[in-house]
């Protein structure tokens, strides 16, 4: 428990994820060897999450998606706005939009039912890349997607998630050569961020700050 709780678990969401597949083999086995089933399942998850993610090929994300169905064969579906919401962004990855979109679909209605809201920001930013990944990209439904996975974001204070949301707005401002300043969107929530220069999030925005100058 506290190998996922507090090594994989920020691996996860600071963006290691060569560490958390390194970590997620290790619980693996361990938990194989002292029969714990259950972290052993959820172990296989953040593994094969952490594989699909890095290398977006049809077996990895088909291992993902059997990972997250063997959780849900043993009862359990805590989480699964975090895990399908990732599903849904390894299949964009790999270009299946249409996989991707019914991924999030079933993101949605689980939230609806289960009222599992801690990732709801992340599944309004995965839609705004959805949107951009059709044949004819809909920047106005992105934009809108972003500003809403923000809000979300920061009505909850989670501030990684809203830094995450901001950057894809302000990538997306910068495409379009919008006349919107990423400066103002990005600034505050790295202030309010305590560390985490090495986290890939404020990595990216900053890099995006350096580019406008």
């Amino acid at each position: 428990m506290c190998t996922l709780f507090a090594v994989i678990w920020p691996e996860v969401h600071f963006g290691d994820l060569e560490a958390c597949e390194r970590h997620s083999a290790d619980l693996i086995a361990h938990c194989a060897e002292k029969r714990v089933g259950q972290y052993r399942v959820v172990g296989a998850i953040f593994h094969t999450y952490a594989r699909a993610t890095r290398e977006p090929t049809g077996e990895n994300i088909a291992a993902y998606r059997a990972a997250i169905d063997t959780h849900h064969g043993s009862g359990a579906r805590l989480g699964d706005t975090f895990f399908i919401a990732m599903l849904a962004e390894a299949l964009l990855a790999a270009g299946d939009v249409k996989g991707a979109e019914a991924a999030l679909k079933e993101a949605f209605a689980y939230v609806e039912g289960s009222g599992e809201h801690y990732r709801f920001a992340d599944l309004h930013r995965v839609e705004g890349q959805i949107a951009l990944k059709q044949s004819e990209p809909d920047r106005a439904q992105a934009e809108a997607c972003f500003l809403q996975a923000i809000e979300s974001a920061r009505s909850q204070e989670a501030r990684m998630l809203e830094l995450r949301a901001a950057n894809d707005l302000a990538r997306l401002w910068r495409e379009t050569s919008s006349p919107n300043d990423p400066r103002p969107l990005l600034e505050p929530i790295l202030a309010a961020i305590e560390g985490g220069e090495s986290m890939r999030d404020v990595r990216n925005a900053r890099a995006l700050l350096a580019e406008i100058g």
